[in-house]
């Protein structure tokens, strides 16, 4: 009798573990972009393990990003777009970084960015 009450508490216990893992949440936050190239390097630079779907506004500067919190996480989620040479409102990309940039999309020089 223990021993199929020990089973059953193991076996909800990773229920409740897997249900965990599978969770996803949403978080919405500015980067920099200036065209349509900018908008697909930015979205292609969250097409990672962990990230269900990006979206990139670039009329907003906005990206939306539907994301395993288990398997990555907010931070790294700037890294990566800053790795690809863009600012985002957590972080800056180096300037090596932004040197890789294509000429039409240095937003830093621009006035209205």
């Amino acid at each position: 009798m223990y021993k199929k009450i020990f089973f059953i508490a193991v076996m909800a216990a990773l229920s409740v573990n897997v249900f965990a893992q599978n969770k996803t949440e949403e978080v919405t936050f500015w980067v920099a972009g200036v065209c349509g190239m900018c908008e697909r390097t930015i979205e292609n630079a969250l097409d990672v393990k962990g990230v269900i779907a990006a979206d990139y506004n670039l009329e907003s500067h906005q990206i939306k990003v539907i994301y395993k919190p288990s398997k990555i996480t907010i931070e790294k989620m700037h890294q990566l777009i800053n790795a690809v040479g863009y600012d985002t409102e957590k972080s800056s990309a180096t300037e090596e970084q932004y040197s890789r940039v294509h000429g039409c999309c240095k937003y830093r020089s621009l006035d209205n960015h």
